[in-house]
């Protein structure tokens, strides 16, 4: 019934009437998409032929048809609908124009009046950014009533936008939608209120998710790259327009970008945790020229709840923050380890791209290179309030985090150490727990999911993981451990297919039997050549 209000109301003249106003005749401003294009996907799409996720879609070259075949709801759908397909084809260059023309023109067959999945707030969005980065590739070549055909549609959108976004499921969705409404009334003539209207609503939003620290409050590393990329870009057409940027976007854009930056790891790719992805190096390293050195965070995000130690060629990220909510990333407590530009040790990723079930496994903590325990008779313990602590000194770096488990109204508590020697061959851990119940206490588990690059093998008495990287380094993982356990992992963390990995895994009934209800577990992590 709502569907069919919406519709009945979209389709009514008097909304329609709304969304006239002034046709531009061209763009004030190219937005710059430093995301890298996929020339594979582009190929793919000129052929007829669309994979996104377990979604495949064939028009079996009748592109204009695509749109009728991508089932509503589905990864494909929305990969259409934001017109994320402008970015493939400019890896093609111009000899993509036709095919992008085709696919544009379907679109406007279909939805260039009103339509509520073609005209999701959100999509209208994504899609008119896209528009406004790439329009030579969808204007070049047609004649003068195809450009005022595009121009008009992105225009009465733009208008369309202004009126909806403030309707959107979530506030990251609505801080993405008012910048993209900046952007896309900044580079449309005739659209100066719409654009007016996005600066005060990314001003709102801005106040309530960005952090002191310039952190998103999803704490998703992929997240913050696009908000930074995001707001950079809004900045951008501001100032095509010859007006002075708001204090507060400026502003804004250092803090986010620095908080971007603080996740980059050597491979130039981001650290994966909270439902991000290791993302896109040139994107990166796009926001990182752009801040100002002096700006950029070094070792703690404190509003943000991330550490950072750096040393030699090593590199360890721990999330100290808290759990965000029952329904999102168990994250807390996780670290990220690498070596170089060879990641070693993280956590699994996210499976959004997949179907929900790999969603909601990705979620849980034993998707993470944390503490968790194994299914058994009873309620696991909850997981509660998290506090952590740093120290720093000439024999290393240290961060140590407790986080407090409830067991039957019971007060008890996990603590992970984590230190860090000079030069960075050699990482240390340990793990304690105290005043759990033995029965809850057995079923304690600590997962390190390794790379998929790494190459690992058990030791023949199970004390003792040797691990071989991409770059050819040789290191050992050892514990306390009566034995370690090598099992099967995945990883999502590059947001394409799953990939096969393994995890490393020490049980509390594998450790020495402590004393007054304390576990004490400890392992290290050592380069086989350090001396």
């Amino acid at each position: 019934m709502l569907s069919r209000m919406q519709r009945l109301w979209g389709d009514s003249p008097f909304y329609q009437a709304k969304l006239r106003g002034p046709a531009p005749d061209r763009l004030f401003f190219k937005p710059d998409d430093p995301f890298t294009p996929e020339k594979d996907v582009a190929q793919a799409i000129v052929s007829g032929r669309l994979v996104v996720g377990e979604e495949t879609v064939d028009c079996e070259g009748d592109l204009e048809s695509i749109w009728d075949l991508a089932a509503v709801g589905g990864a494909a759908h929305a990969f259409l609908q934001e017109f994320a397909w402008l970015r493939h084809l400019e890896a093609l260059g111009s000899e993509a124009a036709p095919a992008a023309r085709a696919l544009m023109q379907g679109w406007l067959d279909r939805f260039e009046k009103w339509s509520p999945e073609a005209w999701d707030p959100y999509f209208v969005s994504e899609r008119l950014v896209q528009l406004c980065a790439r329009h030579p590739l969808v204007l070049n070549g047609g004649d003068a009533l195809w450009r005022s055909r595009v121009l008009n549609a992105m225009a009465r959108q733009t208008r369309h936008l202004a009126n909806a976004a403030h309707r959107a499921e979530t506030g990251v969705d609505r801080l993405m939608m008012a910048l993209g409404l900046c952007i896309a009334g900044h580079c449309l003539p005739g659209c100066e209120a719409a654009a007016a209207r996005g600066l005060e609503m990314a001003r709102r939003e801005l106040r309530l998710q960005l952090r002191a620290d310039g952190g998103h409050v999803s704490r998703n590393p992929s997240r913050q790259l696009k908000l930074a990329i995001r707001i950079q870009t809004a900045l951008q057409a501001v100032e095509a327009r010859g007006h002075q940027p708001p204090g507060f976007l400026k502003h804004a854009m250092v803090r986010a970008g620095a908080m971007a930056a603080f996740f980059r790891c050597a491979d130039g790719r981001l650290a994966v945790f909270n439902g991000g992805y290791e993302d896109d190096p040139k994107a990166v390293l796009a926001i990182e020229k752009s801040i100002d050195p002096d700006s950029a965070l070094t070792g703690f995000a404190r509003h943000s709840g991330y550490h950072k130690l750096t040393a030699g060629r090593a590199l360890l990220i721990a999330d100290t923050g808290p759990d965000l909510g029952p329904h999102l990333f168990r994250s807390a407590g996780s670290f990220h380890f690498s070596s170089g530009r060879a990641r070693i040790i993280g956590n699994c990723g996210n499976g959004g791209h997949r179907a929900a079930d790999w969603r909601g496994a990705l979620m849980q903590r034993e998707a993470h290179s944390s503490f968790s325990f194994d299914p058994g008779p009873g309620k696991a313990p909850a997981f509660g309030d998290i506090s952590h602590r740093r120290a720093e000194d000439a024999r290393g770096l240290l961060v140590e985090i407790e986080r407090a488990l409830l067991a039957d109204t019971v007060p008890a508590a996990w603590t992970r150490r984590l230190f860090l020697a000079p030069g960075g061959a050699d990482l240390r851990g340990e793990e304690r727990l105290d005043d759990l119940p033995p029965a809850l206490s057995a079923r304690g588990v600590w997962r390190f999911h390794l790379h998929p690059g790494v190459k690992a093998s058990l030791a023949r008495d199970k004390r003792s993981v040797l691990l071989l990287l991409p770059n050819k380094e040789g290191w050992r993982f050892k514990s306390n451990a009566a034995t370690l356990d090598l099992e099967k992992s995945v990883y999502c963390g590059d947001g394409d297919k799953p990939t096969a990995a393994e995890q490393i895994v020490m049980r509390v009934t594998a450790l020495p039997p402590g004393e007054d209800g304390v576990v004490n577990a400890r392992w290290a992590l050592k380069r086989l050549d350090a001396a």
